[in-house]
């Protein structure tokens, strides 16, 4: 009969030392402070010009830019035609900025050659920083037969993201 008092009562104990932790842990923590990010994100695209026009090459439409994008419609009448365009990216922000992507979308016309130069991915542009890139339109020199149109259309996406 002792044995199952002593088994109570250790019982007992255990469940206020339960209890006791229980509601030490359970209590509310506060918190008081403030946080402040000063930091901008501002990289885009402020300026395309054609600089180099090689032959008959002409612009059909003027370049067209958006922040990320470039877009380029160049008309090419013979062999050894090309047209060269400068765009300008600025980092107006506060932020290093990396290239994650560039995206080349044409018109697939066997005739025409879209190179660029002078960017590539992971490069970096620091902030308040500006780079210019080429954009470099050609006729194909290995077509041996006239295509029916050489109208072009290119747009350059480029994508950005914080360096770390």
């Amino acid at each position: 009969m002792k044995k199952n008092y002593v088994v109570i009562i250790c019982l007992i104990i255990i469940v206020c030392v339960l209890a006791i932790g229980f509601a030490a842990f359970s209590s509310n923590l506060t918190i008081n402070g403030t946080g402040r990010i000063d930091s901008t994100w501002d990289v885009e695209i402020i300026d395309i010009t054609s600089k180099n026009k090689v032959g008959s090459a002409y612009d059909t439409v003027a370049p067209i830019y958006t922040s990320t994008s470039a877009t380029f419609k160049t008309t090419l009448i013979l062999p050894g035609d090309s047209m060269t365009y400068d765009v300008t990216v600025k980092n107006k922000g506060s932020l290093d900025a990396k290239v994650s992507k560039i995206t080349l979308t044409d018109s697939k016309n066997p005739a025409i050659i879209f190179e660029t130069s002078g960017i590539n991915e992971n490069d970096l542009l620091k902030a308040g920083k500006t780079q210019v890139f080429k954009v470099i339109v050609s006729y194909n020199s290995d077509i041996t037969s006239q295509p029916e149109t050489l109208n072009s259309s290119l747009t350059v996406k480029l994508d950005y993201v914080q360096n770390k």
